[in-house]
C-alpha cells in the first residue's frame, strides 16, 4: 500500500487477552477512530481512481493524434494538407488544415500549454499514458489492502462486541443462581 499513514490492523485472536484492563467502550472506540481513517483513505483513493480513469482516455486520443502526425510527417504525402477536428472547449470543436507537422502544443494543466516537437510530445504522452496505468493498478491494489483493513476492524469490533455480551449474560446469570 502507498504510504498512506495508517497502520495494517490486526486481527484480535483472543479478545479476552485484549480486553483484560479495557472497557468494551474505550476497546470499541479505539477501532471506530481506525475504521474511520480507513474510511477516509478509502474515499480519497476512490477519487484517485476516478482522476486516473477520467486523465488516461484524454491522454490516449492525444498520443493516438501526435501518432497520426507524426505518420504523416513521415509518410510519403507528408507535404498533402490534412483535415483535423480538435476540441477547444467541453463541447466547442474547430476544423483546421495541417500541412508538414513539425510541432504540438499541449496542455500541462492549470492553464499552462507548451509546444513540442512531434517525437517529444509522443514520448512525453506515452510517459503519461503509463503513468496513468501504474495508477490505475496501484489504486486497486492499495483499496483491496485498505478494504482487507477494514473488514479486519469491523470484524473485531463484532468480535468485541459480542465478548460484551456474553460478559453481560454471564452476570446476568451469576446474579440470578445468587438470588435463588
Amino acid at each position: 500500500m502507498v504510504d498512506t499513514g495508517v497502520q495494517k490492523a490486526k486481527f484480535i485472536e483472543d479478545v479476552d487477552a485484549y480486553m483484560s484492563g479495557k472497557t468494551v467502550e474505550d476497546a470499541l472506540s479505539e477501532l471506530q477512530r481506525k475504521y474511520s481513517r480507513y474510511k477516509l483513505i478509502e474515499r480519497d483513493l476512490q477519487e484517485q481512481r476516478i482522476r486516473y480513469s477520467t486523465k488516461l482516455p484524454d491522454v490516449q486520443r492525444s498520443l493516438e493524434a501526435v501518432e497520426m502526425l507524426c505518420e504523416k510527417r513521415d509518410g510519403e504525402n507528408a507535404a498533402e494538407e490534412t483535415l483535423v477536428k480538435y476540441q477547444l472547449t467541453e463541447a466547442t470543436f474547430a476544423d483546421a488544415s495541417v500541412t508538414s507537422p513539425e510541432s504540438v502544443y499541449l496542455w500541462l494543466g492549470a492553464n499552462v500549454m507548451l509546444e513540442y516537437p512531434l517525437d517529444e510530445a509522443k514520448e512525453l504522452l506515452e510517459t503519461n499514458v503509463h503513468a496513468c496505468e501504474s495508477g490505475l493498478e496501484a489504486n486497486a491494489r492499495d483499496l483491496a489492502v485498505l478494504k482487507d483493513n477494514m473488514t479486519i476492524v469491523e470484524v473485531n469490533m463484532s468480535r468485541i462486541y459480542n465478548y460484551d455480551v456474553r460478559k453481560r449474560r454471564n452476570a446476568e446469570n451469576q446474579a440470578a443462581v445468587k438470588a435463588k
